[in-house]
């Protein structure tokens, strides 16, 4: 069976990745270096092309891109993508949780959950509100958008929602994680095996009783895999060391990313029973990012890839109504523009500023609730 091309979460789909390294690494970053992991913003640069390019090749009538087997490569793009964007977010969010757990031996789940609703709602909301304005949706397709449960009914949803898919798996795992998290180190281990361990198994099933409508709501194993890179890195970076090391090995691995993806996409459609070997994809590119990560490659860090990657939540938001929908200026160069230009808007001036907004006034609370003592240190230094 050959899966429904899936588009990007979302994005830790796009999540910043603002936080302190939690691992070791070769070049520990001075004070003055900015608190951003390397080269993930590079990485979702990546993966937001890759929906991009599957996206448009779906829609867009370029007769070389319409023979069948290019068309399954370009689409098969959009299933590594989101796989990455799924490892990503895992790790990232993660590495959050432990670095706030070594700093404070706790974890402070109001606080997490305040931090991703402001890093997600705002965009979301105005590019629902947009959709929502201009084109006509069912009350149950608004439900299913406003709660994040568009990856269980995804063949119901309208279609320039569908996507919203990736973005409802990932706000399930917000949801759930930090509370899985903060019993215990043992306990969110487990779970993350678990996780990765059953999903497969779970798609299996699906695929064999026909209920392929649900598979979207069944691929957490590639956020546990990002999950598991985070609580085993120093062993993952010790295990890799020769492709981070090599450039060239580095760069051979990356290219047999898409093609173990599409390898496997072929494999599961020959039997169900061989669904399971799907989650061999994403623990592979759990073991690209780790590599990734340690090299700090140049391509990854400065760029067109890390611009694509910081406005990949907005991408993500605004691909699906330009690229698969028909309408007026339906042309690849004008509505890929219009993408970017969207996407752009968004992140100036309905992300950053909200971001910004809610980051400052957290520093003024945290200051005015320091003993005058320490407010004076710190105004000193």
């Amino acid at each position: 069976m050959q899966r429904m091309d899936r588009s990007e979460p979302g994005r830790d789909l796009i999540i910043g990745s603002e936080i302190r390294q939690v691992g070791g690494h070769k070049n520990p970053p001075s004070p003055q270096t900015p608190r951003r992991i390397p080269s993930l913003d590079g990485l979702r640069g990546i993966s937001i092309w890759a929906v991009i390019i599957a996206h448009s090749a779906d829609h867009f009538l370029f007769s070389s891109i319409h023979g069948h087997h290019v068309r399954t490569v370009l689409s098969n793009c959009a299933n590594l993508g989101v796989t990455i964007f799924f490892v990503i977010s895992g790790f990232l969010i993660t590495s959050i949780l432990l670095a706030e757990r070594k700093r404070t031996s706790q974890i402070n789940i109001r606080r997490f959950y305040k931090k991703r609703a402001i890093r997600i709602i705002p965009a979301f909301v105005l590019f629902t509100g947009a959709i929502l304005l201009l084109c006509h949706v069912s009350p149950r397709q608004i439900v299913y958008a406003l709660t994040f449960t568009t990856s269980f009914f995804f063949w119901q949803a309208y279609k320039p929602l569908q996507h919203l898919w990736s973005l409802s798996v990932e706000e399930q795992f917000y949801l759930a994680w930090p509370l899985i998290f903060a019993r215990g180190l043992g306990d969110a281990k487990r779970w993350c095996w678990v996780v990765l361990i059953a999903c497969p198994v779970i798609r299996a099933v699906l695929v064999h009783q026909g209920l392929v409508d649900l598979d979207h709501a069944a691929l957490l194993d590639s956020i546990a895999a990002g999950c598991l890179l985070a609580f085993y890195r120093e062993q993952v970076q010790r295990a890799i060391v020769k492709i981070s090391d090599s450039g060239v090995v580095f760069a051979a691995v990356c290219l047999m990313m898409p093609v173990l993806s599409l390898a496997m996409n072929k494999v599961e459609s020959f039997s169900w029973m061989l669904v399971p070997l799907t989650t061999i994809v994403p623990l592979f590119v759990a073991v690209v990012i780790g590599a990734a990560i340690e090299r700090r490659d140049a391509f990854l860090n400065k760029g067109p890839l890390v611009w694509s990657g910081l406005l990949s939540y907005s991408l993500y938001l605004w691909q699906q109504p330009f690229l698969v929908m028909n309408g007026p200026l339906n042309y690849f160069a004008v509505r890929l523009a219009l993408t970017f230009a969207a996407a752009y808007c968004s992140y100036r001036w309905v992300e950053q500023p909200i971001i910004h907004f809610f980051a400052g006034r957290d520093k003024r609370a945290e200051r005015v609730s320091l003993p005058i003592e320490k407010q004076t240190t710190t105004a000193v230094s």
